[in-house]
C-alpha cells in the first residue's frame, strides 16, 4: 500500500462540541470545511493546509477500531489494494462509505499495535 497523504485529522468533542468547533474557528483561525451529513454524528470540518481537521461531536465507542474517536487518516493510492493487503495480514478494519458534497467516499479504519485508530480513503 501506498500512503500518498494525511488526509485529515479527527478529534473527538462529545463532552461539548460548540466549545471545541469556536476554539478550532476562532482560536486557531481554521476555515470550515463542507462536510458531509453523517446520520448519529454531528460535527464541524475544518481546512488546515493541505489537509483538514475534523471535529466528531459523537461519544467515542471507546474500544477497539473507533471511527468517531480521535484519529488520523491516510489518504492512499488504491484503497481496494490497500484491503487485500490487509486481509492478507489477517488484519481487522471496519469498512464504511459516506455522502460527500463530491460523491461517496469509501474510507476504512484499523488500529496500530499500540491501539490507535488509522483510517484509510483513496486520494
Amino acid at each position: 500500500m501506498k500512503v500518498t497523504r494525511i488526509h485529515h485529522a479527527s478529534v473527538n468533542a462529545a463532552g461539548d462540541l460548540d466549545s471545541a468547533v469556536r476554539f478550532y474557528r476562532d482560536v486557531l483561525g481554521l476555515e470550515a470545511a463542507p462536510r458531509p451529513e453523517i446520520p448519529g454524528v454531528p460535527g464541524a470540518w475544518f481546512t488546515a493546509g493541505g489537509g483538514q481537521v475534523h471535529v466528531i461531536g459523537a461519544p467515542p465507542l471507546g474500544d477497539g477500531i473507533d471511527p468517531v474517536g480521535n484519529h488520523y487518516c491516510l489518504a492512499v493510492d488504491d484503497l481496494e489494494g490497500a484491503i487485500v493487503e490487509l486481509d492478507t495480514a489477517g488484519i481487522a478494519y471496519l469498512r464504511g462509505v459516506q455522502q460527500d458534497p463530491g460523491g461517496a467516499v469509501s474510507q476504512i479504519w484499523v488500529t496500530d499495535p499500540a491501539g490507535n485508530t488509522i483510517e484509510l480513503q483513496q486520494g
